[in-house]
């Protein structure tokens, strides 16, 4: 099995409690190949990475950072986001070439049951495996996919490598980005969507493997009504899928605010990130502080305050219309 990380210095304890937990449900696999991007690593942390994964006896390796803009030779629009999430498009440049398949790992993430059946996993022809993101029409629109099409989360990704090198898939995000002058809503996901959709090359996953927080924060009902989702699940699928996932993707949400390596979180499965991190050479050191903006803390605050359904109806203005649209009148007066 070959796993990919991509992290900073900072992430890197992130990076190191995902690992843990991958190593520690995956002994069932026979040999673990680890790749970690390394986006300016210390010498330390890249040293207690390696200690990591040597306590279990499977191999890391780091792989040097991307340019991503040289490489699109395009100036790309990365928002809130960092560049380097478009890393995991371009494994092709870094990874060795008898590297034929790769299941890509956000650092925020964790793992709570074994990814053999995940790996050993038939594609069915398609050339990457990924969960639902629980996004609307406008946002296939905004990228020019089909509105019925299922539209994926990047943070969990089983890639055919060879099939990537075959079809010269590097060079369509390329077109892609260029097309949209790096300016992409979502980053690489609105690209790899925007590329694999209209193609039919991405298999939908079962939500179990990529449990994002808004799945706990919201249910299938709060989702409905913030997102009006083209639902790619039931809602006995999502329902089962969350309640035992295999992967728990941390992500932020507005009712959240925090995630579990802060001080003070609540998420559902924050017990478990903690005793991941238990194994890792952070195990000492202190929780974060949240340095979240004031702003931003009085929206999670009132968010909580108001009844529901009122909450709900704010985001689903907020988040259906109003995003999307901004966008598009931004992109328009661009041109002008």
């Amino acid at each position: 099995m070959n796993v990919v990380y991509s992290t900073s210095d900072l992430y890197s304890e992130l990076a190191a409690t995902s690992i843990a937990s991958l190593l520690v449900n995956s002994k069932d696999v026979d040999e673990i190949n680890i790749y970690v991007i390394d986006i300016g690593i210390s010498e330390k942390h890249r040293q207690d990475l390696l200690s990591l994964a040597a306590k279990f006896h499977r191999h890391l390796e780091f792989l040097e950072d991307l340019n991503v803009e040289e490489i699109s030779g395009t100036k790309i629009q990365v928002g809130r986001w960092h560049i380097s999430t478009f890393s995991r498009l371009f494994l092709l440049h870094v990874l060795p070439p008898e590297v034929h398949k790769a299941i890509y790992i956000d650092c925020d993430m964790i793992i709570r049951h074994s990814l053999k059946t995940l790996w050993e996993m038939d594609m069915e022809g398609t050339w990457c495996m990924s969960a639902d993101d629980c996004r609307g029409k406008m946002y296939r629109k905004d990228i020019g996919i089909p509105t019925d099409s299922i539209y994926t989360n990047n943070g969990l990704m089983v890639i055919d490598l060879d099939a990537w090198r075959e079809n010269d898939v590097e060079t369509k995000f390329i077109d892609f980005i260029n097309a949209h002058h790096g300016d992409i809503t979502y980053m690489d996901q609105g690209v790899l969507n925007g590329v694999f959709q209209p193609l039919k090359k991405v298999k939908l996953l079962p939500i179990s493997y990529n449990a994002q927080t808004i799945c706990y924060d919201l249910g299938y009902d709060g989702l409905q009504a913030c997102r009006k989702p083209v639902w790619a699940y039931t809602r006995e699928e999502f329902e089962k899928g969350i309640a035992d996932p295999t992967v728990v993707h941390f992500t932020t949400c507005f009712l959240s605010g925090t995630r579990p390596w802060f001080k003070v979180d609540h998420h559902p499965y924050r017990k478990e990130f903690l005793k991941y991190r238990k194994l890792t050479a952070w195990r000492e050191e202190p929780l974060w502080t949240d340095t979240t903006p004031r702003a931003k803390k009085m929206m999670t605050k009132v968010s909580r305050g108001l009844p529901r359904p009122m909450t709900y109806g704010i985001i689903h203005v907020a988040h259906v219309w109003g995003y999307p649209i901004a966008r598009n009148v931004k992109r328009r007066l661009k041109k002008h």
